[in-house]
């Protein structure tokens, strides 16, 4: 047989297995005979080994698992998007249940974050146009700014050498583009805009349920033995004579201000809700996650609330739906902040946020900013990124930032990152609420307009948590904020789909 004859027979050879192999596994997704076949080998294989080797058929079992639930993400990207909810809001208590908090729920983000992005890149004929398209966008042109000034950060004089902490910032916000272009590219249509409602309800309110569990038959015991066996974990939960309720997310602060924003979210859209049974579904939800905000005993969740609250109702306040609205929250804040219910440990600890200069805790933030403000202005980088806090004083030890505990993610980037880099950060910020808000009064679609308002109200809401927390950087507040985000860059294409539905 001829050299060329053998060539082309190993052409066609190879043609056939890849045509094999894309029909097998992407077309019909192990949907046929062949994946029939391999399931159940597979089972029994596993049956196998766990009657023989039980400590190694769980391990098998784990690995087998892992790997399905890869190829689920990587085949179907919508998998892999909202896995990444019940990760974010449910796998810290699965994690603590069941390895004592030794899952490392960080990587696993990471990676179905990049499997689904692959899956993406090669499930999409037009995956170029459209990447090229997003990063091309104003806002997307800012946030590779922020990215390329946290690389520049690395090479801060003032520290040593880049640390995890650096490392870690610099691969979250890279982590966050490719969350937005997930959201992007996926929320493409209100049909779309809905299941995400749905899904981000379900895991809020079961979020919040577990957190009035917590508080009406107390912590569960190894709860309760996790947190007397560290005692900074014991000193930051325990205060006015009872547990701060922390629900499945890792601490009471991530609850409180992730339930503020969500109740924020779906009161705006119970608000235009046509469907009464989901009008009353939304409402119902939402007083729930406010009940899992107090027990929260997060203050700054508080003013969360009120903050997007009040953003909503001034983006709306030409209707008079709106104004009746406000009045109504207006007079309920009046009865909380001056009503007969002074006994209530929540009611106490709601009214603390908004006592200004009469509160102890607002006098030692004040003092501590007074403390960093010298250094701010002498260090426009500032003193480098993970120099704060404990993190800083282990990563860093002799940086004049360490053990500095920043009162806010202000402060926080300010003293790290030096006024240039809060100034980037700021016009970020400005820019999004200016998308968000143009984005707002341009839509043609009046039932996109809806989850406009509610999303630049939440949005907001989280830019105020961010004045005495870090209230974006966790998964479970990711998915929320950057969806938000998507949402805004989508806008001229929900236009074009509702005029197409309106000549139609």
């Amino acid at each position: 047989m001829s050299r060329h004859s053998t060539g082309s027979l190993m052409n066609r050879f190879t043609k056939r297995i890849s045509d094999f192999s894309t029909d097998t596994f992407f077309k019909h997704k192990l949907n046929n005979w062949l994946g029939y076949i391999l399931i159940a080998g597979i089972a029994s294989f596993l049956a196998w080994l766990f009657a023989t080797d039980l400590f190694a058929g769980i391990a098998i079992f784990i690995l087998v698992a892992g790997l399905s639930i890869g190829i689920l993400c990587f085949t179907r990207v919508q998998f892999g998007f909202y896995l990444l909810f019940f990760l974010a809001y449910f796998g810290t208590y699965i994690s603590n249940y069941f390895t004592g908090g030794k899952l490392p729920l960080g990587l696993i983000f990471d990676i179905i974050v990049l499997i689904a992005f692959l899956g993406l890149m090669a499930s999409r004929r037009d995956f170029k146009s459209q990447w090229k398209e997003f990063s091309r966008t104003p806002l997307v042109i800012l946030m590779w700014l922020t990215f390329c000034y946290g690389i520049l950060e690395m090479f801060n004089p003032n520290t040593m050498g880049a640390s995890a902490t650096n490392w870690l910032g610099v691969r979250k916000f890279l982590e966050f583009i490719l969350v937005l272009f997930l959201a992007y590219t996926l929320l493409d249509s209100y049909k779309k805009i809905r299941l995400y409602t749905f899904v981000l309800l379900v895991v809020a309110t079961g979020c919040a349920l577990y957190g009035c569990y917590q508080q009406w038959h107390g912590l569960a015991a190894w709860e309760l033995a996790g947190i007397m066996a560290d005692p900074h974990a014991y000193a930051l939960l325990w205060a006015g004579g009872d547990f701060r309720k922390f629900s499945t997310l890792p601490d009471p602060a991530a609850f409180g201000i992730i339930m503020a924003v969500c109740s924020v979210f779906f009161l705006v859209l119970a608000i235009y809700e046509k469907d009464r049974l989901l009008k009353f579904t939304f409402i119902g939800c939402s007083v729930i996650m406010l009940l899992g905000m107090g027990y929260s005993g997060t203050r700054t969740a508080y003013a969360v609330l009120l903050a997007g609250l009040a953003f909503f109702i001034l983006l709306n306040i030409d209707k008079p739906l709106i104004q009746k609205f406000g009045a109504v929250m207006f007079l309920v804040f009046l009865a909380v902040m001056f009503g007969p219910f002074s006994g209530n440990g929540t009611v106490r600890r709601f009214r603390s946020t908004f006592m200004g200069a009469k509160d102890e805790s607002y006098k030692v933030r004040l003092v501590e900013r007074a403390f960093i403000k010298p250094f701010i202005h002498r260090h426009p980088i500032g003193g480098g990124m993970g120099t704060t806090g404990f993190n800083g004083a282990v990563e860093h030890p002799g940086n004049a930032l360490a053990n500095f505990q920043p009162d806010g993610a202000y402060v926080m980037r300010a003293a790290e990152m030096g006024w240039i880099g809060l100034l980037i950060n700021c016009i970020l910020y400005f820019f999004i609420l200016k998308a968000g808000i143009q984005a707002f009064f341009r839509v043609k679609d009046p039932r996109i307009k809806v989850y406009y308002a509610a999303g630049v109200s939440c949005i907001f809401a989280f830019y105020v948590g961010d004045y005495a927390q870090l209230a974006v950087g966790s998964p479970a507040d990711v998915v929320i904020y950057y969806a938000f985000i998507a949402m805004i860059l989508k806008q001229k294409y929900y236009d074009k789909d509702y005029e197409a539905t309106s000549v139609v």
